[in-house]
C-alpha cells in the first residue's frame, strides 16, 4: 500500500438519551486494490432495511447515474436526504490506486449501511455496497464493479473524466446505455482506453466496516 489517506466524518444532528445508547461509531475503510483506476469522492449512507441505493438488474436512479457518469455524488446526496429511511449521508475524497482512506461515522447499530463511488475511467462504472448490516465487530467486503446502464461503453474520453482522459474531458453524455444496473464488462479498448492498464477481473475494492470501541 502506497499511503494511508485518512479522513473524518460525523454525522451531525442532536441524539436523545434512548437513541444515543443505540449509537456507535464505525470506521469505513476502503481500499482501492486496482493498479491504475481513482476512486471518485465515496458517498457513503446509513438507512433503514427498506432503502435500496441500487440493485442489480433495475434502473439507476438520477442521482445514481450522475455519479456513476461524472464521479459527484451530491446529486445523489439530495436524492437521498429527500428518501423515507435515510438517516445520514457522508461525502469523503478521491482514492488513487493502491491507496486507502478510513472515515469515522456515527450510526444507529440496527441501521444498514451503502457506498458508491465512480471509477473515474469508466463510462458510467462504480463500486460499493448496497444496504449491509453493520457489524457486531468487524465485516470485510470485497466490492465489484457495477454499471450504471446510463451511458453507452464507448471508452472515448469525449465521455470519461479519468485519466489518461484530461480532467474536463468527460462532460459529453452517451446515451442509450443497458437501462439497469449490471455487473460490469470491463475496458475492451475499443476506444481511448487500453484495457492492457485499465481491465480488471474481480472486485476492485476492499471495504471493512469496523465498530470503534468504546
Amino acid at each position: 500500500m502506497k499511503k494511508i489517506l485518512s479522513s473524518t466524518i460525523l454525522g451531525l444532528g442532536l441524539i436523545s438519551g434512548a437513541q444515543a445508547d443505540d449509537n456507535n461509531q464505525y470506521e469505513v475503510t476502503i481500499t482501492n486494490a486496482t493498479p491504475n483506476h481513482v476512486f471518485t469522492p465515496v458517498l457513503i449512507t446509513t438507512h433503514s432495511k427498506n432503502v435500496n441505493v441500487f440493485e442489480i438488474g433495475l434502473p439507476a436512479s438520477d442521482g445514481l447515474a450522475h455519479q456513476a457518469e461524472n464521479g459527484d455524488p451530491s446529486v445523489l446526496v439530495a436524492e437521498l436526504q429527500s428518501t423515507h429511511g435515510v438517516f445520514n449521508t457522508f461525502v469523503g475524497g478521491f482514492v488513487p490506486h493502491g491507496q486507502q482512506a478510513t472515515y469515522i461515522i456515527d450510526a444507529n447499530k440496527k441501521s444498514r449501511l451503502s457506498l458508491t463511488s465512480m471509477l473515474a475511467t469508466t463510462n458510467d462504472g462504480f463500486t460499493g455496497l448496497n444496504s449491509v448490516k453493520l457489524p457486531k465487530k468487524s465485516a470485510t467486503y470485497y466490492a465489484h464493479v457495477y454499471d450504471a446502464g446510463s451511458e453507452t461503453n464507448n471508452e472515448d474520453c469525449s465521455f470519461i473524466p479519468g485519466p489518461p482522459c484530461v480532467p474536463d474531458s468527460g462532460n459529453a453524455r452517451a446515451l442509450n446505455g443497458e437501462g439497469f444496473v449490471t455487473i460490469h464488462n470491463g475496458v475492451h479498448g475499443q476506444g481511448d482506453l487500453n484495457p492492457q492498464t485499465l481491465d480488471w477481473r474481480g472486485p476492485v475494492a476492499v471495504i471493512t466496516i469496523k465498530k470503534v470501541d468504546d
